[in-house]
């Protein structure tokens, strides 16, 4: 880079530091990462992606204080590069494993082979097994540790001093957006108690639940909001997605039987067209991803309007399948970028219509009940999966999204008939109380 001369015509002892530095611009990036609005649990996963990048890592973990006095206890809530189920379910107590071991020390730890260490913690499923080298490094804030940044990578060789001083001031930054999140936090929190209202729906499915809310994203709002610098897991994750929702769909059609069962394995037959599945890993493997998806969801919702004039019956089934095709290239997005999942175990799936992949998806994912804003058949695919999945189930219930946002609680009665959005502190110990 050419020096910046002076007004006297000497050389210049100092130079403006552009973009093109690797570590420089990712930096930058996630400072700009604490400023976003979406949930805590979605930037910090984006963070993720830029701080594996930075620091040359296979795996990056963040994990946030929660609880006090003996309750207290390090949740992961971002992470690139373990199953994305990791995510609000893997938790540490306060000296806890390596990760809690730095916490409780506030300095930063590492090891070369973490499961040799007298501190290492086997968590099931995670498969740490094959990132030995294990670097965690305390989130300081007012002399205690506010999280933990954890670095995994599958060399044999431990991080080097100059790494580990890189990885301290990541955590620095990460620090900002866990306070500006926290701080988002409590104004929605603020903004829930303002918002608290019962609804009523028609029950399809009885039982009763109580989550955060979740609504799928549509192809055009992750257009809005899609993260840059995230590390993908492939599109070799993608096949493994279609396979699962495959086999369980061909379950869930034999367990149900009937015309719901009909219905189940005519649109699993989307997902035996190779033809489909291979224009799906195209887009998802484009430079950009959402803009091809798109373009694909649309090329199958043209299709009605090409049916024979006056087969309204025709049109209506082809232009259900075209939302089934978004749904999917929604959920071909989540499969192969790494970010949060789409629904998190325990939370309450909001929609404004019922359809059979998401629904599916919900299920495996452990979502814990349905509210949908439409009319849903009783006996159609969709809800014969809720039902033999026992969750409940509430439809029709006008409204919901007037009032409701992501991540508010939520309490569904399906028996009674009514959605409670930010309930009362005494409808939410009722419910836990009668779930004992």
């Amino acid at each position: 880079m050419a020096p910046i001369a002076r007004a006297d015509s000497q050389e210049s002892d100092y130079r403006v530091h552009d973009s093109g530095d690797r570590t420089l611009d990712g930096i930058f990036r996630l400072i700009g990462f604490g400023e976003r609005e979406e949930p805590l649990e979605e930037v910090l996963t984006a963070m993720c992606g830029d701080v594996a990048s930075i620091a040359r890592a296979d795996i990056a973990s963040i994990y946030v204080r929660e609880g006090e006095g003996e309750s207290e206890h390090f949740t992961m809530r971002g992470n690139v590069g373990f199953p994305r189920q990791a995510l609000g379910r893997v938790q540490l107590g306060r000296g806890e494993g390596i990760t809690g071991f730095a916490a409780d020390r506030l300095r930063p730890v590492s090891v070369a082979i973490a499961d040799r260490d007298e501190h290492f913690k086997y968590i099931p499923g995670l498969g740490e097994e094959r990132f030995p080298v294990l670097l965690a490094v305390p989130v300081l804030r007012g002399g205690a540790a506010a999280g933990v940044l954890v670095l995994q990578r599958r060399a044999n060789a431990a991080f080097t001093p100059e790494e580990v001083v890189l990885a301290t001031a990541l955590a620095a930054v990460i620090n900002h957006a866990l306070e500006r999140g926290e701080e988002r936090e409590r104004q929605r929190a603020q903004d829930a108690d303002r918002r608290t209202v019962r609804l009523h729906g028609l029950p399809i499915v009885g039982g009763t639940a109580m989550g955060r809310a979740e609504v799928l994203p549509t192809l055009a709002a992750l257009a809005r909001t899609e993260a840059t610098g995230a590390a993908a897991p492939g599109v070799n994750q993608l096949e493994a997605t279609l396979q699962r929702l495959r086999a369980d769909l061909r379950r869930a059609a034999e367990a149900t039987g009937g015309p719901a069962a009909r219905e189940i394995l005519s649109l699993s037959l989307i997902l035996e067209d190779e033809r489909f599945r291979g224009r799906l890993a195209e887009a998802c493997a484009a430079g950009a991803p959402i803009k091809m998806l798109s373009e694909l969801a649309r090329a199958y919702a043209r299709v009605p309007f090409s049916a024979a004039s006056g087969d309204e019956a025709t049109a209506e089934l082809l232009g259900a399948r075209a939302a089934e095709i978004e749904d999917l290239c929604v959920l071909a997005h989540a499969a192969t970028t790494g970010t949060r999942p789409l629904v998190r175990a325990g939370a309450i799936l909001v929609s404004e219509h019922l359809r059979l992949f998401s629904t599916a998806h919900a299920i495996a994912a452990g979502a814990s009940g349905f509210v949908v804003d439409d009319d849903v058949a009783v006996d159609g695919g969709p809800a014969a999966l809720v039902r033999a999945a026992g969750r409940p189930l509430l439809a029709s219930a006008s409204g919901v999204f007037s009032w409701l946002h992501p991540g508010d609680l939520v309490v569904v009665d399906a028996d009674a008939g009514v959605v409670r959005v930010n309930p009362p502190a005494t409808t939410v110990a009722s419910f836990r109380n009668a779930a004992r």
